[in-house]
């Protein structure tokens, strides 16, 4: 009786081993689509401190940066939606340079991955580490990629889950900025 009772624990861990490692495999290489506008309690709040060094050695201090948008962006260099979506972050950066900033935030990741995954990918604004994860914390990561929407003035606007365009980013600009100039 000892030895099938044995046996079944095996099993039975065998089995939950392979739904964990599935699990996993799934988040880490599901298929790029567009991220999902998601609610959040931090919607309509004051965004949350984000301040330290960046990558570049420079301050960064989202309270400085408000007078514009500010996009945050939480990632990881093994995350393939972040891969992928990482020519989007630099294309709005460029269409924003005047009125906006992304700031990245490796999320699960090493700060030499990150680093090594900028240089080769590119992109030259902030990038901070969250040694202790409280800015993921505050603001509620799950998993990369999360971005969040700030706009100025340092109220969060909006939150996606998952791979995000500029295009999308920018669609939610233009109904704020649209809606602000309405009388």
């Amino acid at each position: 009786m000892k030895h099938r009772s044995l046996s079944s624990v095996r099993i039975v861990s065998a089995a939950a081993g392979i739904v964990l490692l599935s699990f996993v495999l799934v988040l880490a290489t599901r298929d790029a689509g567009t991220g999902t506008l998601s609610k959040n309690p931090l919607i309509g709040e004051l965004v949350p401190e984000v301040q330290g060094v960046s990558f570049q050695g420079e301050w960064f201090d989202i309270d400085d940066a408000t007078s514009g948008w500010v996009l945050v962006n939480f990632f990881a260099s093994w995350c393939v939606p972040c891969v992928q979506e990482h020519p989007e972050l630099m294309e709005w950066n460029r269409r924003h340079r005047a009125d906006g900033v992304v700031v990245s935030i490796p999320f699960g990741d090493t700060e030499q991955d990150a680093r090594t995954f900028f240089a080769k990918n590119g992109g030259d604004w902030p990038v901070l580490i969250d040694d202790e994860s409280e800015w993921a914390v505050a603001f509620g990561v799950l998993r990369p990629p999360e971005s969040f929407l700030v706009a100025p003035g340092g109220t969060v606007v909006a939150k996606w889950q998952g791979q995000i365009t500029a295009d999308e980013v920018d669609r939610v600009v233009t109904e704020l900025d649209e809606r602000n100039a309405a009388p």
